[in-house]
């Protein structure tokens, strides 16, 4: 396995925000409509979005999950949300 520099991180990092992004646009069995409490995300907001985002399983079987952009990390909980990304992962 390669090492991991900055910028391959932020490279690969900011295409799956654009990823993530474009998902939430045009939808996704990943993230199929109806299945979180939040609306879907305005035009305004997902072009507001601006650089790379990481999404981190920090605990699946209390279904933990930490966002991080540019310098925030938010930590919620969406067993859901973790259960479709350990599927898609496989």
């Amino acid at each position: 396995m390669e090492p991991v520099t900055r910028r391959s991180f932020i490279v690969t990092s900011s295409a799956g925000a654009l990823g993530v992004a474009g998902a939430a646009a045009l939808g996704s069995p990943l993230f199929p409509a109806g299945a979180a409490d939040e609306p879907d995300p305005t035009p305004e907001e997902l072009a507001s979005f601006e650089g790379p985002a990481v999404l981190a399983v920090r605990d699946a079987a209390a279904g933990k999950v930490e966002l991080m952009v540019a310098d925030r990390s938010v930590v919620f909980t969406d067993k859901r949300l973790v259960a479709r990304m350990m599927r898609a992962g496989r």
